[in-house]
């Protein structure tokens, strides 16, 4: 049965829909773009002994069950370390701030006198955007397409990620992976 013209003239207009975007990022782009954060120096110890370690040459990334391993080099200054190390990297989700990190869960390093030592209280969680955000300019018109994160899960051998997808009017000095 058609509904009657004045019944369609009343109803609500529909609620703002988002559109979700589901994607996969596949282990080999996830280790291009730790190549290409790479190398990436830190510090550990005191005031006392202060030592610069370098990691680089990340290879062999895999990803499973909420984590990720590798191998990965790791130098330092001033004293004798160069070694391969495999890490174990952790997704989390944070449910009171709706936001993901990365977390060092282990890094075990053999430091010359000291034994083996496990770094992973040396690095900071790793915040992953909430947004991310990339302009484009439609004549001196700069739109947004913001990809707003919901979901990220650790497959076998990959990230899928769920966000929502909305274009929007931009400043033309816009931000990139920040709200």
């Amino acid at each position: 049965a058609a509904a009657a013209p004045e019944a369609a003239q009343g109803a609500a207009p529909p609620a703002a829909d988002r559109s979700e975007v589901r994607f996969t990022i596949s282990e080999d782009a996830v280790l291009d773009w730790a190549k290409n954060a790479t190398p990436y120096t830190f510090s550990v110890g005191n005031q006392m002994l202060k030592i610069d370690l370098t990691l680089s040459e990340p290879r062999e990334l895999k990803l499973l069950d909420s984590r990720a391993t590798l191998k990965i080099r790791l130098r330092a200054n001033g004293i004798p370390v160069d070694q391969i190390l495999q890490p174990v990297l952790t997704l989390r989700h944070d449910d009171a701030n709706a936001r993901y990190y990365v977390v060092v869960s282990s890094l075990p390093v053999q430091l010359p006198g000291f034994g083996t030592i496990d770094l992973k209280d040396s690095f900071p969680k790793f915040e992953i955007p909430e947004l991310i955000e990339d302009l484009w300019k439609f004549g001196d018109r700069p739109v947004a397409l913001n990809l707003d994160i919901r979901r990220i899960a650790v497959l076998e051998h990959a990230l899928m990620i769920g966000a929502d997808v909305n274009f929007v009017p931009a400043s033309p000095s816009g931000t990139r992976g920040t709200r």
